[in-house]
């Protein structure tokens, strides 16, 4: 009985539930994200054997999203049970994949971003088109340790990564999202989602003898194709609301790390900062919330170490129902 609890400790046994979590991606995850790419992402040799790096240089970005779906009761890297990236692209490259039908959407961005053509937005674009027309999203990758979706683990994977999805997605001013997945279990997935299926290349000649869990399919929604007032978690990351309190960028990054539970020295050593510099962070952030929105903390008698904890608690509660304060709002020169 010992070995038997130990392996399934060890695997990914489908009867033993998972204590599934989200978080930010770092580099040393990169490498094991490769391995959970589904097999119907075609990418060039070169390219694939290059992923670490470019996935390196777009976490020093802030045109993409990475988190990481983790069990907690796993080491590294075996925690790692999916993960997704999503990257901010131009109106023409995202104009481009839905009026085009071209398989292989996740190859063709790496073949561009490669050549150093403009499909990634840059900081400035970002901050514009968060202000003005809104964001194209393109969903990279999402890679499963196991990418049967039936499967009792990656159910439970899924319903984290839904979670993790919103979290990082909502606020933004979002235009379109966009996205190619694999196989019929998988396209079913997202058409009961509420994304439609803009390309189907079940019928593509050169496609011809691809194994149907690895035919792609292209599938998007657009903000002028939802119906107003819709009620969907979907519907629902097209209706971003305006910031109040104009964090910085570097007061966003550390509120977001905050609302995942992360310490401020876990903060520090991701930022490669000290303790006292988050610190310091912290006290910008209360002071720039008392200039913006003074009655979001209110006063209280209690000693400094007990304040301070409940400033913090305010903060947190107020952000994780309204997660546009957590996205760029004006140029980073407005302060």
């Amino acid at each position: 009985m010992q070995n038997k609890l130990v392996s399934d400790a060890a695997g990914y046994a489908p009867d033993r539930p998972g204590a599934f979590r989200f978080r930010i991606a770092t580099a040393r995850d990169l490498p094991h994200c490769v391995e959970l790419l589904p097999p119907g992402c075609k990418l060039a040799p070169a390219t694939r054997a290059r992923l670490p790096e470019i996935w390196a240089g777009l976490l020093a970005t802030e045109a993409r999203v990475f988190p990481i779906i983790e069990d907690i009761e796993r080491d590294h890297p075996e925690n790692i049970g999916g993960f997704g990236l999503s990257v901010f692209v131009s109106d023409a490259f995202a104009d481009e994949l839905i009026a085009t039908p071209r398989a292989y959407a996740p190859a063709l961005f790496y073949d561009r971003l490669l050549a150093g053509d403009p499909v990634l937005l840059t900081r400035k674009d970002l901050h514009r088109v968060q202000l003005s027309g809104g964001i194209n999203l393109f969903a990279l990758h999402f890679g499963l340790h196991n990418h049967d979706l039936s499967d009792p683990r990656t159910v439970q994977i899924l319903d984290t990564a839904s979670a993790s999805f919103y979290f990082f997605h909502a606020g933004y001013c979002i235009r379109t999202i966009m996205a190619e997945h694999y196989g019929g279990q998988a396209a079913r997935y997202m058409e009961r989602g509420g994304f439609r299926l803009v390309h189907d290349f079940r019928q593509t000649s050169a496609l011809a003898g691809t194994p149907d869990d690895e035919m792609p399919a292209f599938f998007a929604q657009r903000r002028e194709w939802i119906e107003p007032a819709a009620i969907s978690g979907l519907a629902q990351l097209f209706a971003a609301k305006r910031a109040r309190i104009h964090f910085s960028p570097g007061e966003r990054r550390i509120l977001e790390r905050a609302l995942l539970n992360e310490s401020d020295a876990e903060i520090a050593d991701a930022f490669g900062i000290s303790r006292n510099a988050v610190l310091k962070a912290w006290r910008g952030i209360y002071e720039r919330i008392d200039r913006r929105l003074p009655q979001l903390i209110p006063t209280s008698e209690a000693g400094d170490q007990t304040r301070g904890k409940e400033k913090r608690r305010h903060l947190l509660s107020y952000l994780r129902n309204h997660l546009e304060e957590l996205r760029p709002s004006r140029p980073d020169r407005a302060g």
